[in-house]
């Protein structure tokens, strides 16, 4: 049986054959002290329950051990469920399967149309299951409790290319199939990016110290450099979304001309009700109570003072999710790769690899103080605290200390 089995079976399960029954001893407490480390546990936890999963999908007769396998207690999971009874994930397995059948379709169809271009990038069965669905449940269920007649604001933290932007929208995907359109609204899911100052209005600023110090290299990025009055008249309409008729106009920078649109595209326009608006911002949930005058006058100063003026945003947050963050070797690595990623969607590169450790220079070490300021909310103001692999898969999920 599984239970009994040696960290060396556990290699061989990740080069066997799919076999439900060893999902139960993949995700058990055991299951961890694996050599290879929790991305290989990851990966083959994946190899043996994706193949049950496809075969919910396709609504094939699942025997004693596929049930197993769905019903096994999981840690990724756990920390959505820690509300029960209230309802937050499905308590039964047929629930359970319900809605990942309902959600397969428009998850499937927006992960191939976001990610193309990636060659045969599979649709993650065993993330949407494991987290992406559990999440959404959860979210569905903090609106329904806590602004049933309003909107529920969940910010998302962490570095850049951390994957902030990639979760917060296939989890708007998967909250438009769970939400009532009528009477709870839709999902809107958008990046605080999408809210920077133009060019023009930003150039005043380098005499600040907002300047990377290379030409081509753009002075977007913390606090001071976003329309803050734009992005909470935003919210304040977002709020009021159930009247007939209204038509919101946010937000939709363009990073690749580095400036707000002028064109068709000037803005984002939402129409109808909204429930959930899901808010990624690499600084989302810090601290905001600071003293400017404990940091040396110069660029750290003025951002200090401007991040003070993101308090209403942050307290109109009702839950937070807050990505690890790694070294300054990683984030420059991640940033990389977002390049590479919006690249391959757009049909252009923004910056060179030097341009962007530049960069990264600029709005990490030159920005914060990391002493008076941080871009890291700390652990009262996050709900949820996430760990990823190298190659960006969510590997673990702890509650943090924020109330609710």
């Amino acid at each position: 049986m599984p239970g009994s089995a040696t960290a060396e079976q556990i290699v061989r399960w990740s080069r066997s054959a799919p076999d439900a029954a060893a999902v139960r001893f993949l995700l058990s407490a055991e299951a961890p002290a694996v050599h290879g480390g929790p991305e290989l546990l990851r990966s083959t936890v994946d190899r043996h329950l994706t193949p049950v999963l496809h075969r919910v999908i396709a609504g094939a007769h699942l025997d004693a051990a596929d049930l197993d396998a769905l019903t096994a207690p999981d840690p990724l999971t756990e920390p959505f469920t820690v509300d029960a009874p209230t309802g937050v994930v499905p308590g039964t397995v047929d629930e359970r399967i319900d809605v990942l059948r309902r959600a397969y379709g428009p998850f499937a169809d927006w992960w191939r149309g976001y990610f193309a271009g990636h060659g045969d990038d599979p649709v993650p069965l065993a993330d949407l299951w494991r987290l992406y669905l559990p999440l959404a449940c959860w979210i569905a269920a903090g609106k329904r409790r806590r602004r049933p007649d309003g909107l529920f604001v969940m910010g998302f933290n962490g570095s850049p290319g951390s994957g902030k932007t990639v979760l917060s929208t296939a989890l708007a995907v998967l909250l438009d199939v769970l939400l009532d359109p009528e009477t709870e609204g839709r999902a809107v899911a958008r990046s605080g990016d999408d809210w920077y100052l133009s060019r023009a209005e930003r150039e005043p600023l380098r005499a600040l110290g907002y300047d990377p110090g290379i030409p081509g290299v753009t002075n977007r990025s913390g606090p001071g450099t976003h329309d803050l009055a734009w992005l909470r008249r935003n919210l304040a309409e977002l709020a009021d979304s159930s009247r007939a008729g209204g038509v919101i106009r946010m937000g939709n920078f363009d990073k690749k001309a580095d400036d707000q649109p002028t064109g068709p595209d000037r803005y984002f326009e939402v129409r109808g009700r909204v429930g959930v608006f899901l808010f990624d911002l690499w600084f989302a949930g810090a601290e905001t109570d600071v003293d400017p005058a404990l940091v040396p006058d110069g660029l750290r100063r003025r951002v200090a003072e401007q991040l003070r003026r993101w308090r209403p945003v942050f307290d109109r947050m009702d839950a937070l999710w807050s990505f690890e963050w790694p070294s300054f070797a990683q984030m420059v690595s991640d940033r990389e790769a977002q390049e590479v990623l919006v690249a391959r969607r757009r049909g252009a590169r923004g910056m060179s690899s030097e341009q962007i450790r530049a960069f990264m220079t600029y709005m990490i070490e030159r920005t914060w103080d990391w002493r008076t300021t941080s871009p890291v909310p700390p652990d009262h103001a996050v709900t949820f605290h996430a760990k990823r692999a190298a190659n960006h898969r969510i590997i673990a999920v702890q509650r943090g200390g924020r109330a609710w």
